[in-house]
């Protein structure tokens, strides 16, 4: 969060190091095509971040993608890219290029001003990320080159490989730009890897030395030894290397976490990364030690600034869910929706000035008619009335008049018997609710489409006449959401009165906070919810799976108020028995 910006350049400079580094997500600044974000005091406020960072006396590294990776949503990528049938990405196709080039305009013109040589704290700036690894297509990286130049930049130009990339066969190298290295081991392989893709006496950086690793649901907590990083760390300043940690500091991603394939696993919401510091600010023992042995091997060289104080953490003790509001409410929330006779992945969907959707849930609803459902209760015949779905992602609920049919795993086709709960002499809603949870990362190509890939099918016809509710969890829809919190009912069970399922729905709770400037926090939910998002005052804090490891989402004081705090949960699959929220102040994602 931007409130918290300075205070942790401040612990990167504490520990004598003298730059930082910094991604810049594309799909962040660039929600729809050339429309802009770059909003001062909001955490998509690129310059204000650049001036903070040499306020406190460090020079930047600028990294603009277009690809990052970093375990953010689609590499960096924005999904509208997605919205053209067949497109690709990372290389040099003229649609794509013209929307990097686009792109890169509008960053450079936020930043050229404060390079190095004007008086800024800007020294180098990337060109696309680990491209070795995934292609080594000259003219796209030659394009990439040419676009920074002409947006005015002077400083530096570098690209990074790791040891995969490096030995590639037909490696590209451009002429002015530097090859760097993404490693944290194996100094001697990766410094014969250098030699052979970059001139003699160039500098040695090391672009990523990874201090931790990432964490993915349902998997153990990702770490690093403290013992591997340091021997890394002294292997590499052994060969004079400049040295880029990644990460310094984890965070949070905010519901803005990628994915991996094979299988898919979602990344956490926590990026603590088990680095130095801490997503809270905590500085871990690895601060100390790599802060020691800069001391010892560098001396005088390093200039250690002031360590800060630590962040207050509260409890703020436990919450009830109070309130829910059905499936329906949520449909309602998007609007009108669009109108289509095949369903279409949630990308391809026209909206969004004909840009689709990014992110969220995605309702698809059919209308079987009165003289339909007549004439499936009356046929009798073996398997009439199923309906097969394609394959989806990346999970689904099926439902016909809130009823539960059942869940849709990730491209798995699915079938259900739809007739048994039909209603006579009356329209039926058949409801397909897709969520995407995040989008591959790492290689990510063109095919990364989100909601149902292929059509619906009924007695092997394909079903037409769809009505599509695009639940994007945006600014926009959580207000819309927000303002019917009124028409919420009063919780009561995990069943309706009815019979049908409570779930997908959202939960209403609130926390009251007495003290006058409230303070760092973390959420817990009770046990037995399955999988959703967490909403709190009106911002998504990110998603929670009951597989874990992480059991905590980090609430930093800025996203909280004096006063009531109104908290959502948007859960998909199944509600805890005693639904309820604890506010702790211990950090738990299974380190």
């Amino acid at each position: 969060v931007p409130q918290y910006w300075e205070d942790r350049l401040r612990r990167v400079r504490a520990a004598g190091l003298n730059t930082v580094s910094t991604y810049v997500a594309w799909n962040l600044h660039e929600p729809r095509p050339g429309q802009f974000d770059f909003t001062p005091n909001t955490r998509t406020d690129l310059q204000g971040f650049i001036k903070l960072a040499q306020k406190v006396g460090l020079y930047v590294i600028l990294r603009p993608g277009p690809y990052i990776c970093a375990e953010w949503e689609y590499g960096g990528f924005p999904a509208w890219l997605l919205h053209t049938p067949n497109s690709t990405i990372r290389d040099a196709s003229a649609g794509y290029v013209n929307a990097v080039r686009r792109y890169l305009k509008a960053v450079y013109s936020e930043t050229t001003a404060l390079q190095f040589a004007y008086g800024g704290p800007i020294i180098a700036v990337q060109l696309e990320n680990e491209y070795g690894t995934y292609a080594n297509s000259r003219q796209y990286l030659e394009a990439l080159q040419v676009a920074s130049l002409e947006g005015g930049i002077i400083e530096l130009l570098f690209k990074c490989d790791d040891h995969q990339g490096l030995t590639r066969n037909g490696l590209v190298q451009l002429p002015n730009v530097l090859q760097t290295v993404n490693s944290n081991d194996r100094v001697g392989m990766h410094m014969s890897g250098l030699r052979q893709s970059r001139a003699a006496k160039a500098p040695v950086f090391v672009t990523e030395f990874w201090t931790g690793w990432y964490s993915l649901f349902g998997a153990p907590y990702g770490r690093q030894s403290l013992e591997k990083i340091m021997r890394g760390l002294g292997e590499w300043l052994e060969q004079g290397a400049s040295i880029n940690f990644y990460m310094w500091q984890g965070g949070s991603n905010f519901f803005h976490n990628g994915a991996i394939e094979g299988p898919f696993r979602v990344i956490s919401s926590s990026y603590d990364y088990d680095a130095p510091v801490s997503e809270n600010g905590t500085l871990q023992p690895k601060f100390y030690e790599i802060r020691q042995l800069l001391k010892q091997r560098l001396g005088d060289k390093v200039v250690f600034g002031d360590i800060p104080a630590p962040i207050p953490v509260e409890a703020y003790g436990t919450v009830q869910v109070t309130k829910y509001a059905p499936l329906d409410t949520l449909i309602a929330a998007a609007g009108a929706g669009v109108t289509l006779q095949r369903v279409c992945s949630m990308e391809e969907l026209p909206i969004n000035d004909n840009s689709g959707q990014g992110m969220g849930w995605t309702l698809y609803r059919h209308r079987f008619n009165a003289d339909t459902v007549a004439a499936l209760l009356k046929n009798g015949t073996t398997g009439s009335g199923y309906v097969e779905l394609p394959y989806l992602a990346d999970f689904g609920v099926v439902l016909v008049n809130g009823h539960l049919l059942g869940h849709v795993q990730r491209k798995v086709p699915a079938q259900f018997l739809v007739k048994q709960v039909l209603r006579a002499g009356a329209d039926n809603n058949l409801d397909i609710l897709v969520a995407h949870f995040g989008r591959n990362n790492y290689l990510p190509d063109g095919t990364e489409h989100k909601g149902l890939l292929g059509q619906v099918l009924h007695d092997q016809e394909p079903l037409s006449s769809w009505s599509v509710y695009p639940l994007e969890f945006d600014l926009a829809y959580i207000q819309r959401l927000l303002a019917k919190v009124s028409t919420f009912k009063d919780y009561s069970g995990r069943v309706l009165h009815d019979g049908r399922s409570l779930v997908p729905c959202a939960l209403y709770a609130e926390l009251v906070i007495k003290d006058p400037q409230p303070h760092d926090t973390y959420l817990r939910l009770s046990p037995g919810f399955k999988k959703g998002i967490v909403i709190l005052n009106g911002a998504v804090l990110g998603r929670y799976f009951s597989e874990g490891p992480q059991r905590t989402l980090y609430t930093p004081a800025p996203m909280l108020r004096h006063g009531s705090n109104t908290i959502l949960l948007l859960e998909l699959e199944e509600v805890a028995s005693v639904p309820t929220i604890q506010f702790v102040n211990k950090q738990d994602i299974g380190s």
